[in-house]
């Protein structure tokens, strides 16, 4: 009868022991689906997920006169690359977000797809062209520089000063009625010369004026897919391509100069088997 009711037990336990297992193994993978999931939502990237810090549009302050610049180099996979410059494009032309001009735009396709769009833009409008050309990729490269141009500002803004007072003092000699009339028309010569350089001084001034207030923004678009190996092979194998041009135009080169003497040659052995066949 102690056999009897040891062998339900064991039964009873091997079962519970059974489910306990499965239980384990179902909660692990839940729990390694969960983290492919988030691996998963991690690599496809979003709006709001860049891989660097966004690029902050650079503003003067205390009464500095800087120019800024800014290089941002991005990685994407190359079916997105066409479609984030457009976006870029799109959202800069709309003035949605600012005062924002496009000035350069390249697109290429083929294995190493790549593109690249220039803008001039407000300081506040940049984190936002970056951020959205980012999307779905990551911000492999960036710099931001910045040009001093208070002297250049200084130097146009005396410049034009001198101009306006030489054209105020000839426009009052020239007013005068006792002027003499080769006088006259040589001052107004003179006044027409300073009128040419006051209105390039004044373009200078609103292109400093225009560098000063917005950011030059420069976005390369760079395939992901293209890794450093794939690419020193294409490289290889395009130089190898220039070579063989090279070396077949040089042949080529070299033959037509040397045919002249090959067909000179090939007359002078002919002339001298005929001579000598009449000798024999």
């Amino acid at each position: 009868m102690g056999m009897g009711m040891v062998a339900p037990r064991v039964r009873y336990a091997t079962a519970m022991f059974a489910v306990a297992a499965a239980l384990l193994i179902g909660a692990c993978s839940k729990q390694e689906m969960s983290a492919d999931s988030a691996a998963t939502a991690a690599d496809a990237g979003g709006a709001d997920s860049p891989a660097a810090p966004p690029v902050a549009g650079g503003v003067n302050r205390n009464g500095s006169l800087l120019a800024y610049e800014h290089q941002v180099q991005l990685r994407l996979p190359a079916d997105k690359i066409a479609g984030n410059l457009a976006k870029v494009r799109e959202a800069c032309m709309g003035q949605g977000l600012g005062q924002c001009n496009v000035l350069n735009e390249n697109l290429s396709a083929g294995e190493s797809p790549s593109g690249s769009l220039q803008v001039r833009a407000e300081p506040k409008v940049v984190p936002a062209l970056v951020k959205l050309a980012a999307v779905g990729g990551e911000i492999s490269q960036r710099s931001t520089t910045a040009e001093d141009l208070a002297d250049a500002v200084r130097d146009n803004g005396l410049r034009t000063m001198r101009l306006k007072l030489q054209h105020q003092k000839l426009s009052e000699i020239v007013a005068r009625r006792d002027i003499k009339v080769e006088d006259l028309i040589a001052l107004t010569d003179r006044l027409s010369q300073l009128e040419t350089e006051l209105q390039s001084a004044e373009q200078e001034a609103a292109q400093q004026q225009r560098r000063i207030q917005t950011n030059l923004l420069t976005l390369s678009f760079n395939s992901s897919n293209i890794t450093v190996q794939s690419s020193e092979i294409s490289q290889s194998i395009r130089g190898l391509g220039g070579m063989l041009d090279s070396s077949t135009a040089a042949i080529i080169t070299l033959l037509g100069a040397l045919l002249p003497v090959i067909l000179l040659l090939g007359v002078a052995w002919f002339v001298i088997r005929r001579v000598r066949r009449k000798r024999a």
